[in-house]
């Protein structure tokens, strides 16, 4: 091993002339066994070694040691070698030290920072724990909040099973008790709320739309529906929930339904926020309850925690016997009231109405609640019935106690669009009329459906009282109704006539409409006729002039189509106009050809036949429909239209209202036959003789009534009073 400082390769000159005075040296490695040492400075570099020879000038060998060391000693006779070679030395060992404090460096930037060339593994670090015996963990109840939107069973199923939870207490309690605002916090300073949670990505310029729903659910399925949105938005922020309550005589057994649930909607949320799936906050959920008809009643005098008083509040209602439902102005002094519970408590407001109606101040109210709501971030959400189609008014059976009648009476459900855009006709021959009742029109009430969507709620459409008095077909097909929903964005009719009238398909469907109301065209001629040989031709003629007043007014109706109306169609882009217009001018084009057949058939009855052939063979005329026209053959390429019309309506909008209306209309063929039947006159029974006077019979006379005394009136029975729906 050398004992001998590291000489730098840098100075060639130095490293080549001048060695250390001595040097020890084990006998095995003085000399390698070729006679020459390894290059361990790299190609091209100067072995200080290679000049060194055991005997000649440069040294001699003083001798060895008992340990078989060799000691070396050079003689220079020059003196100045020894200054030069101290120097030397020493600068050797401050290169040396720095040769290593720079080899150091560099191995020292290994641990520090990777080469960036080259991926970074980290360190694998080892360490030997005792085992640790682990215990079985006891088996826990995942409570999970279903979604309703899961479509894998029926909707009817799914709905019910929304369900979350088992109400484990009766009375809940909060966590914590209600603290005092002490200081006014910074969210009271800030603007109006705009950040409405109607979607995952939230702009101030664009506005998501809330949903009308899909189909018709059962009441406590609705309510389930509600609490699965109460525990979303309490998974965000805290909630602020307003039971608003119809207070009409017709929702009493609906509310009392609702009030049963309250106790299970209340422990579904509390066992949620028990096991972890919602957060732990001081007062997440209060709730007021307010009712509303003629005006509004707050049951609870300011939102709270407390379930006894939520439940109380509920008990308090009192109907209200005036018949109207002032919806929207409840919400308006609702927002007033309780709005600030957004600023000052950032709290999510969820407006829950429970109605069997469309409102009735719906207009400026509905503006002014639309308004307000969405400057404070609430919601609407409501559990309503379903609008009737192409109507406003529904009518509800009612059996008076007091004669045991039954009676239709009005209701207001709708309208379900901003403006009428179906032709009221009548439909001829056998089968619904779709007048009374109506055809639900699937779809939520205009004023309600506009409010959810501005707002960023939902409509859940539920059986209520009111929907007795709508034709029951069961449940459209939600995803064929879809395209087909009305444009919510209209604050008035007006405004709504004001963007179609720039569009000339949607404005002659809309003036068809309403031309259809002025006339109204809403009955058919006789099909079933009975004649004498001596009225048989006036009864043929009045007939026919029924039947002409009625193709008259279809005549004037279809003036409201321009010519080459059928062009704009291929442009229009709306489904539910495409399809408004498709039905509405089939079937005036279908019932005029069946006017048409028929005043053709009574004038061929009235100038074929004779009295006699009446009083032996034709006295009973019976109108049946016919696959062709036997009567009206100038009319056959309108027959054709018209029937094309209505078949566009069953293939492009199958299971909706729309098809629904085509389908009754295309059930009985365009033309006409006539079955003639003879039916014998019925005989009049001779009256009996007058008996013969007995005589010498004695006659009994009768005291004279006083003249001008009116016969008593018949007793009339009150009529029975009417509930106001």
């Amino acid at each position: 091993m050398l004992h001998d400082s590291h000489i730098s390769s840098t100075d060639s000159d130095v490293a080549r002339d001048v060695v250390p005075a001595t040097v020890s040296m084990d006998p095995a490695i003085v000399e390698p066994p070729d006679g020459e040492f390894p290059d361990v400075w790299g190609e091209g570099t100067n072995n200080p070694w290679q000049n060194w020879q055991p005997n000649g000038n440069a040294g001699s060998v003083s001798g060895v040691d008992d340990d078989g060391v060799i000691e070396l000693e050079l003689v220079d006779s020059e003196d100045e070698f020894d200054n030069a070679g101290r120097r030397l030395g020493l600068a050797g060992t401050v290169v040396s030290l720095l040769l290593h404090v720079w080899v150091v460096f560099n191995l020292s930037g290994l641990f520090l920072e990777p080469d960036d060339g080259a991926p970074y593994v980290p360190p694998i670090e080892t360490t030997m724990n005792d085992p640790v015996e682990i215990e079985e963990p006891e088996e826990t109840i995942d409570y999970e909040l279903a979604n309703p939107d899961e479509r894998e069973l029926e909707v009817r199923e799914v709905i019910n099973s929304t369900s979350v939870g088992v109400a484990q207490n009766d009375n809940p309690q909060p966590k914590a008790p209600p603290t005092p605002e002490l200081e006014r916090p910074p969210t009271e300073l800030q603007q109006v709320a705009y950040d409405i949670p109607e979607g995952i990505e939230i702009d101030d310029r664009v506005v998501v739309k809330g949903t009308v729903g899909e189909a018709i659910v059962q009441l406590e399925s609705a309510l389930d529906l509600v609490t699965w949105e109460i525990a979303n938005n309490l998974k965000e922020r805290k909630v602020m929930v307003v039971w608003m309550l119809d207070a009409s005589g017709s929702l009493v057994g609906q509310r009392k339904l609702v009030r049963k649930r309250l106790k299970r909607i209340y422990g579904e949320l509390d066992a949620l926020e028990r096991v972890g799936q919602l957060p732990m906050r001081d007062q997440p959920l209060l709730s007021a309850v307010v009712s509303y008809g003629q005006k509004t009643t707050f049951l609870t005098k300011s939102p709270t925690d407390q379930f006894p008083e939520i439940e109380k509040a509920f008990g308090m209602l009192k109907a209200d016997q005036s018949g109207q439902e002032n919806v929207f102005t409840a919400m308006c002094q609702v927002m007033s009231l309780w709005g600030h519970y957004r600023n000052k408590q950032g709290r999510q407001i969820m407006l829950v109405a429970i109605t069997d109606e469309a409102g009735d101040d719906h207009g400026a109210p509905l503006e002014v609640a639309i308004n307000r709501c969405r400057r404070k971030g609430a919601k609407a959400y409501v559990i309503g019935p379903a609008a009737p189609f192409g109507a406003r008014k529904g009518y509800v059976p009612y059996v008076a106690p007091e004669n045991g009648k039954t009676y239709q009476l009005p209701v207001d459900l709708g309208p379900d669009a901003a403006i009428p855009s179906l032709v009221r006709l009548p439909f001829w021959f056998s089968g619904p009329q779709y007048n009374r009742p109506p055809l639900s029109s699937g779809f939520a009430p205009y004023a309600l459906a506009r409010l959810v969507t501005e707002t960023g709620g939902i409509y859940f459409m539920s059986k209520m009282t009111t929907m007795a008095g709508l034709t029951p077909l069961g449940q459209y097909d939600a995803a064929a109704m879809r395209p087909f929903e009305p444009d919510y964005s209209y604050a008035s009719p007006a405004e709504c006539l004001k963007d179609i009238a720039k569009r000339p398909l949607r404005m002659a469907v809309y003036n068809a409409s309403i031309a259809s109301r002025q006339f109204q065209a809403n009955s058919t001629p006789k099909l079933n006729i009975r004649v004498t040989p001596g009225n048989f031709k006036q009864v043929a003629s009045d007939a026919q002039k029924s039947v002409a007043e009625s193709g008259l007014m279809i005549d004037q109706i279809l003036q409201a189509y321009p010519r080459g109306i059928e062009n704009a169609y291929a442009n229009e882009l709306s489904p539910r106009w495409r399809v408004a217009f498709a039905l509405s001018y089939g079937r005036l084009l279908a019932q005029k050809v069946r006017c048409m057949e028929y005043n053709y058939a009574c004038a061929q009855l009235k100038n074929d036949l004779t009295p006699q052939d009446v009083g032996s063979k034709s006295n009973h005329w019976i109108f049946r429909p016919d696959s062709k026209l036997n009567y009206a053959a100038p009319f056959k390429k309108v027959a054709a239209e018209a029937t094309r019309w209505l078949e566009t309506v069953v293939n492009e909008a199958p299971g909706t209202p729309f098809a629904v209306m085509a389908h009754r209309e295309l059930k009985d063929p365009l033309g006409l036959k006539v079955i003639q039947r003879y039916v014998p006159p019925v005989q009049r029974r001779p009256g009996r003789p007058n008996a013969v006077a007995t005589p010498n019979r004695p006659r009994v006379l009768f005291a004279n009534k006083k003249k001008n005394t009116p016969p008593p009136a018949p007793k009339r029975p009150k009529p029975p009073k009417l509930p106001r729906l």
